[in-house]
């Protein structure tokens, strides 16, 4: 058996002994192999010591009552393993920083997490991406049978937490434990289908079982899996889970070795008595085959129909505004329009999003459209050809960071950069995160010849 597996029984024994008393020499029996060796290779294959290990469990358990159930504090902490309720107290605040009753009171949330090694990807990366961004893993997701719940809707907007809603009173009448089942969901194409949106849920767990499926609303469903990069975000805030998206596929996964996989993206509900806590977002990804290269290129100038939006929100309403402006002039789908897009980088208080339009060259604007009409200008850029990744923040450092190395050409600061979509499918960049799939993009930055 690999180390990996051989630590696995380790951690699967803790997790399954975990309220109970535990010693060092009944774990490394369970593991096959002796304390020293226990100590080594725990640390090595995890990062903790093992004993700091049981500890953080312990306190991420007790954690998880102390929010989400009314059981005292004493009852809490020695159900949870601890020797005395003083030992508990002072565990507690020396992981967390607050007492458990502070903790009660405070939106704070500790967790820590049951570690699957079977789950880890070793992969390089340079030691900057690390400590950039430590909030991002890259896994491979087992595959896994369980319970499946297709959601559909009319309108995008609260179809998940609709969705998880019916699914939990569905679970529990079949008598399930929320809590013993991991959860995922993803949005799925509903082509053909008098509702637009769906939403496909799926409870996996070693209670899911064939029998559990007694409701025509049910379905047995297996979880392909696959490798994936994943970040944690908190619930209830739609906007933050966006801009957590958004960290994933615009800032680390142009900068990572890897790209945008062809399975799903996936949403993790890590929930407590019925409440979704957090979310675990997994972004598929597969380890890049090519090199992408920067070019210089001359560029002409393009006429285009501009829509800038700033502030809050402004991708949205930029995108809203364009597509209402297909529409309205019969364009949507036409394969002679070119897209284009443009925001403010680095990102600062006062984010600018533009979207540009390049319609047939025959196209004459009306009065409404004169203040819109503008230019992008011609000229030397520094290009590079790839895929959709959100706001392309994480390719512009790319490019950037190229021109602050070679000694030809700088960065000209008179005229700004914008992303090229080839082909344009779909109404608009922000329509679902299928667009990153759909089309490759020439990302552009403007540049001067060094004297």
């Amino acid at each position: 058996m690999e180390t990996s597996g051989i630590v696995q029984l380790a951690i699967d024994y803790i997790e399954e002994q975990l309220y109970e008393p535990l010693s060092l020499e009944n774990i490394a029996e369970a593991a096959v192999m002796s304390v020293p060796n226990l100590y080594r290779l725990f640390y090595a294959m995890t990062g903790h010591p093992i004993k700091e290990y049981v500890r953080k469990r312990r306190i991420s358990e007790a954690a998880r009552l102390l929010r989400y159930t009314d059981h005292a504090t004493i009852d809490i902490g020695i159900g949870c393993g601890f020797q005395s309720y003083q030992t508990f107290i002072n565990t507690f605040k020396r992981n967390t920083g607050l007492t458990p009753g502070q903790y009660r009171q405070a939106e704070f949330i500790f967790s820590f997490e049951r570690i699957n090694l079977l789950e880890r990807v070793t992969y390089l990366e340079e030691r900057e991406m690390f400590d950039r961004f430590p909030d991002v893993k890259v896994i491979r997701l087992s595959p896994q049978k369980g319970i499946g719940f297709l959601y559909a809707a009319e309108q995008e907007e609260g179809i998940e937490d609709d969705a998880l809603i019916q699914f939990h009173t569905l679970l529990e009448k079949r008598g399930l434990d929320l809590n013993q089942l991991r959860i995922f969901g993803w949005n799925v194409d509903m082509q053909g289908s008098q509702q637009r949106y769906g939403y496909q849920l799926a409870a996996v767990g070693e209670t899911v079982t064939p029998p559990c499926i007694e409701d025509p609303n049910l379905h047995l469903i297996e979880l392909p899996g696959g490798l994936y990069a994943v970040t944690r975000t908190t619930a209830g805030s739609c906007r933050t889970i966006i801009d957590t998206w958004n960290h994933l596929v615009s800032d680390w996964l142009p900068l990572s070795t890897f790209e945008l996989g062809e399975h799903n993206f996936l949403e993790e509900y890590q929930q407590f008595s019925k409440k979704i806590a957090r979310l675990k977002l997994y972004l598929p990804v597969e380890r890049r085959h090519e090199t992408e290269t920067i070019e210089i290129l001359e560029r002409s100038a393009v006429k285009v129909i501009s829509f800038r939006e700033e502030g809050k929100d402004c991708v949205i309403r930029a995108d809203k505004a364009s597509v209402q402006w297909l529409r309205r002039n019969g364009f949507i789908g036409d394969t002679r329009i070119n897209l284009f897009m443009s925001c403010s980088f680095p990102a600062d208080e006062r984010l600018a999003y533009e979207v540009h339009i390049a319609p047939p060259d025959e196209f004459v604007p009306s009065k409404e459209d004169l203040h819109r009409t503008n230019y992008l200008e011609g000229g030397l850029y520094a290009c590079i050809t790839t895929r959709a990744y959100g706001s392309m923040s994480g390719v512009l450092e790319r490019i950037y960071r190229w021109l602050s190395s070679t000694p030809d050409y700088g960065p000209d600061g008179k005229r700004s950069w914008y992303s090229y979509y080839v082909p344009y499918i779909g109404n608009n960049p922000g329509e679902g995160r299928e667009f990153e799939r759909s089309v490759s993009v020439e990302c552009c930055v403007p540049v001067i010849l060094r004297g």
